[in-house]
């Protein structure tokens, strides 16, 4: 009988002990997953937003008090700051472009001027100048790369995430994409926001670096799929008092969120 019972004894402690050892298995294996997790989503997506957010406030600020203004131009009476030609040279590659008016009755074609060598030589040579609406272009693209990515994944529960936080973070993703549309739709278009965030997420699983959106922005094909963002910027200045100060505080709301995440994390 007390050999039995050492048998037994022996035969618990290994079960216990094997069982043990795979529930601290699975236990390192969630805790990886959740490190990962925050390395290559949350983290990138808090920097993204707050990057994204800071620029728009910088030309909200430029576009409301800026004294350099784009020769006489106005629009409804309030001048054109000179970052607004930025943004039509970047798209249009012609410092000398008149504003546009109607996406329409476009007077220079912009798939044209890429394939003129001598017109995409003389904006890199201006890139420095170009700068500041370059990178707005590329903080807002590469938050939607995180954001697309980050929503469709907790959309389809592939986050490990409380699910009250779930729903929270989706509904605040959700309303920076309204917000950036517009409610006549006259901002960033849902659809084509998604597919700005899709052609700027590189095969290392994260958005591409400046330098290369720059040049995608320049060249002589795939430039077509950031069209919706040229020519929200374009008419920034249309969009000022609605889509783009609505935008700014649905990304404060998301940063608040995503910043008391991490720290809980």
């Amino acid at each position: 009988m007390l050999e039995l019972l050492k048998i037994l004894g022996a035969f618990l402690g290994a079960v216990i002990g094997a069982v043990g050892a795979i529930s601290y298995k699975e236990y390192l294996d969630r805790r990886a997953l959740k490190e990962k997790e925050q390395q290559t989503r949350w983290l990138p997506l808090l920097r993204s937003a707050q990057n994204f957010r800071d620029k728009l406030q910088e030309f909200i600020t430029i576009y409301e008090n800026s004294p350099d203004h784009w020769g006489g131009y106005l629009d409804n009476g309030r001048p054109l700051p000179l970052a607004a030609r930025d943004f039509h040279e970047l798209y249009l590659l012609d410092m000398n472009a008149e504003p546009i008016e109607s996406f329409q009755e476009l007077r220079i074609d912009p798939g044209e001027r890429r394939k003129d060598p001598d017109a995409v030589r003389h904006v890199r040579a201006r890139i420095h100048e170009l700068n500041r609406a370059t990178v707005l272009l590329y903080r807002t693209a590469a938050y939607l790369a995180y954001a697309q990515r980050v929503r469709r994944e907790l959309l389809y529960g592939k986050l490990e995430i409380p699910l009250a936080r779930q729903e929270e973070l989706i509904a605040l993703l959700g309303n920076v994409k309204k917000e950036l549309n517009g409610p006549s739709g006259a901002g960033m278009v849902d659809d084509l926001q998604d597919l700005i965030g899709e052609s700027v997420w590189g095969e290392d699983d994260s958005a591409i670096g400046y330098y290369e959106f720059r040049e995608k922005i320049l060249g002589v094909t795939g430039w077509e799929q950031f069209t919706e963002l040229f020519r929200f910027y374009v008419h920034f200045h249309k969009k000022l008092d609605n889509e783009v100060k609505k935008t700014n505080e649905a990304l404060a709301l998301l940063c608040m969120a995503l910043a008391r995440r991490s720290r809980q994390a």
